[in-house]
């Protein structure tokens, strides 16, 4: 993670003093943030936090949902407070009123959706991973911009006020040479049919293992998977667990596992020549920022872990781009979702996991 415009690369090291503080985080005003009209695309858990976060944090205006029964959408839509309901996805990519489409669908329509979306002309966020098989992302990415249309995946991560800190940090070069990199995230999903059926793409490699894998590769872009095991869960089939071993041109080390077999530290760190970086559970949420340099200093960003109501920091980043007139985010643009991507099916193919 660089600035906020990305340099692709990790700023070479500056030793200098211990600074006094972390910086603070540059994020706008989620109110100042022009409001778009938000088209749902999916019905679920996840959709639904994304709207309460809108709803509660922001001017964006939730518009119109669409699932695949009206009985569902006008369910959602009457829960929280949405104008209009479709019965189909189609009828929703074609209200002439939506800016933006959420596509908060299973892992496997993503392409279908988000397709449906872009064809219609209209800017998407497509919920992680954007698809998982990289070669179905890349159509994807080829679609969005031979139209013209902005597509970004919904790594809400990136966005948040915690590592807009964590880019400043890596760019200011506090912690001089990067030379390690961890993370590891956990929770146990069982019981969580869609989670862990195979047929509906479920298993950790699309699910809470991307954030690990999404996390190393933006730290240390050019990764390459050179070990990976996976465990499957033996009633589901799924892999409900896996460790990897990655480095980049430079050799450097990134070790990255997720489990939904069981909760887990779900903590990452980056580890510098001058000081080391730490990001307490749950990493990929909001949280603290903790550097602890050699000679003793610790120096922390505090933040109040507050979970998926914070879903909103993603959305502003979209208005932003679409006010802006750009076709892909800086923060997550479409080559590092499919680096992340690539990430997933090498490991995938170590684990010999067709999924």
């Amino acid at each position: 993670m660089s600035g906020i415009e990305r340099t692709g690369s990790i700023p070479a090291a500056v030793p200098a003093a211990v600074p006094a503080a972390l910086p603070t985080p540059a994020v706008p005003d989620p109110r100042a943030v022009p409001a778009k009209r938000w088209g749902i695309l999916g019905t679920g858990w996840i959709a639904a936090r994304f709207v309460e976060a809108l709803q509660s944090n922001t001017v964006q205006q939730v518009v119109a949902v669409g699932s695949r029964t009206r009985e569902r959408s006008t369910e959602f839509a009457a829960e929280h407070g949405i104008a209009r309901a479709y019965g189909s996805y189609e009828e929703l990519v074609a209200a002439e009123d939506v800016d933006v489409v959420y596509v908060a669908t299973g892992h496997l329509d993503h392409l279908a959706h988000a397709t449906l979306a872009i064809e219609a002309g209209k800017a998407v966020l497509v919920e992680k991973p954007m698809t998982p098989r990289l070669e179905d992302t890349q159509r994807l990415v080829a679609l969005a911009r031979s139209r013209g249309v902005f597509a970004m995946e919904a790594v809400w991560t990136l966005a948040l006020p915690r590592y807009s800190v964590v880019r400043q940090i890596l760019a200011s070069g506090m912690l001089g040479d990067v030379v390690s990199v961890t993370a590891n995230l956990g929770e146990r999903l069982v019981d969580h049919h869609r989670a862990m059926d195979p047929a509906q793409g479920g298993g950790v490699m699309n699910d809470i293992g991307s954030y690990t894998l999404m996390f190393a590769n933006e730290v240390l872009p050019g990764l390459r998977v050179v070990a990976a095991h996976g465990q499957r869960h033996p009633e589901h089939g799924a892999i409900g667990q896996f460790h990897a071993l990655l480095a980049d041109p430079a050799d450097r080390l990134t070790t990255v596992s997720a489990s939904m077999l069981a909760d887990t530290p779900t903590t990452a760190f980056i580890a510098g020549t001058e000081a080391t970086l730490e990001l307490a559970a749950p990493f990929y949420q909001p949280g603290p920022v903790v550097v602890r340099f050699h000679d003793g200093t610790v120096l922390r960003h505090d933040e109040a872990a507050l979970a998926h109501t914070q879903l909103f920091w993603e959305a502003l980043e979209v208005a932003r781009c679409f006010e802006a007139g750009l076709t892909e985010s800086p923060l997550r643009p479409l080559a590092q979702t499919l680096a992340t991507v690539a990430l997933i099916g090498e490991a995938r193919a170590l684990m010999a996991d067709p999924a």
